[in-house]
This record gives C-alpha cells, structure tokens and sequence, in this order.
C-alpha cells in the first residue's frame, strides 16, 4: 500500500466511520494554529510553526493520539486526567467517545506559547556564541573565500532564521528540528555551498553531490553567488527534506520528511 502523502490521504485510509472523527480533529487544529503548515512526517498528520514541530496526531484501531504532551500541560488542564497519558508526551482519546475538541484546541495553543518561548529564549541562550564561532570560520578564510563565506552566512540567516546554526564536521551547517538543512565549507580551489537536500529542488544551479540527495554550488568569486537564487533554494530547502537525522537508525536507509 502506497504511504500518505497528504493528510487527506492519510485520513482517507481509515474506516469510513471514523475518517469524520480524524477530520475533526484536523479542523480543530487547524483553527487553533491557522499559521500552521500542515504536512506528512514520519507516516503520520503533523503540524509545524516557522518551521519547527507544533503537533502530530495519528489514529490507531481504538483511539486517536496527540502529541507532544507534556507534563505541564497535564497540571494545566486537569480534564485531560480522564485519558490515557504515556511518558513519552502522548495523550491518547477513545474513539468510541465524544472527541474533546476543546482539549485538543487546549493543548495546541499550549504548543504554540511553547514554541513563542524557545524562539524568544534561543538567540539570548546560543546564538552569541555560535555566530561567533562562524564569524571565527569565515575570518579565517582569505581574500574572496572571506568574502564568499560571510555572504553566505548572511543570507542563509536571513532567509532561515528558525534555523539552529553550529560548527558541524568542521564547517558551519544549519538545521531544522536536528535535520541538516544548508552549509558550506572550504575545498581546496573554491568554497562549497551544500544542501543536503538539494537534488530535490529541482534546480539547474545545484550539481549532485554524493550517493544520497545532496546538491551543491561551488564559488571561487563573490560575484559568483546569486542571492536571488540562493534565496529560491533556501525556500526550497524548508519545504523539502530528507531525514539525514535518522540515517545510522535506519541503517543507511534515506527517506523522505517532506
């Protein structure tokens, strides 16, 4: 059987009875976050804000699971102590009851104050040190390789700015939700500009790179670097990801996020 894509598709593989229910549920969210992107990852209905994980839901045989939900939440909304709650921040609702659609609303603009809190708290906690730590890298390039890799760093943080940003193998990379996204690095003759999911995007000025899906651009002058399409690629490298993060899991296994 083919895997969803949509979240149409998803809930249109359940019984007819209970596909009302899941869309309910969907609508639900949807009003709760109406910013949302709504999407298919790991095989189940999610919904992600500026780019980070907001909320999934998923059916199974006898009850419909949201997650995550934390402890917080649970001392927040007393009325979800009628539900099963698993460690691992799953809240689980018989199907063969009223759907708490309130709740549900609950737990999502709960998700969504958490996710304003990390955004705001973020740059105070890490982003300091570690466009310091970039800022180190591109300095110690020379002549038109400082120029390339300054530009770049500047125009990958302007166009993903949700995106953490570190020393990664050596060079700077930038992730989405632990997921390599976008890096580059000094070879020898030119600077690299890497996505990792860049043979995907369907873009002339990417070559292939490697024996998975990443692509890349190679720069030996400034004036090499459209940023115009670099910022066609960055949009493209939020939309369309493959899950590098779960690769040794996987055994080597790529798959596709979005």
């Amino acid at each position: 059987m083919t895997k969803p894509t949509t979240v149409a598709e998803y809930i249109s593989t359940f019984p007819k009875e209970i596909q009302p229910v899941l869309e309910g549920v969907r609508r639900t969210i949807r009003k709760a976050a109406p910013k949302a992107e709504e999407t298919i990852s790991y095989g189940i209905p999610t919904f992600k804000l500026d780019g980070q994980y907001l909320v999934y839901f998923a059916g199974a045989k006898k009850h419909l699971s949201v997650y995550p939900f934390s402890e917080a939440m649970a001392q927040a909304f007393p009325e979800a102590a009628e539900y099963d709650q698993s460690g691992k921040g799953t809240i689980r609702f018989p199907l063969g009851q009223p759907m708490p659609l309130g709740l549900i609303a609950k737990i999502v603009t709960f998700r969504i104050r958490e996710r304003q809190n990390e955004k705001e708290q973020k740059p105070q906690r890490n982003n300091k040190a570690i466009h310091q730590e970039i800022k180190a890298y591109n300095d110690s390039q020379l002549g038109e390789d400082k120029a390339i890799c300054t530009l770049l760093a500047q125009e990958i943080d302007r166009h993903l700015p949700e995106a953490e940003r570190k020393i990664w193998h050596r060079h700077p990379v930038w992730f989405l939700d632990g997921n390599p996204i976008v890096g580059y690095s000094k070879l020898k003759n030119c600077v690299r500009l890497l996505f990792w999911s860049g043979q995907s995007f369907d873009e002339p000025g990417l070559q292939p790179e490697g024996s998975f899906q990443a692509a890349e651009a190679r720069y030996t002058s400034i004036d090499q670097v459209n940023t115009k399409d670099l910022k066609r690629w960055l949009g493209k490298a939020r939309r369309i990801q493959w899950d590098y993060k779960n690769i040794v899991k996987r055994k080597g296994v790529l798959t596709r996020l979005k």
